[in-house]
């Protein structure tokens, strides 16, 4: 098992808008815990996805 990242997704449909009274997009936060020095990761599509990964 590698080192642990936190991961912060936002994701939606691709004609999702936000506005005043809904929140189509909102951040999830999670962990991934697969990091090394070579790892892969699988993103969500219609997304921007944020990995904090700490320095050795």
């Amino acid at each position: 098992m590698g080192r642990k990242a936190a991961v912060t997704t936002l994701q939606a449909a691709p004609d999702a808008v936000n506005s005043e009274t809904a929140t189509a997009v909102a951040p999830v936060r999670s962990t991934f815990a697969g990091v090394a020095d070579r790892f892969t990761y699988t993103f969500p599509a219609n997304s921007v996805t944020l990995l904090r990964i700490k320095q050795k």
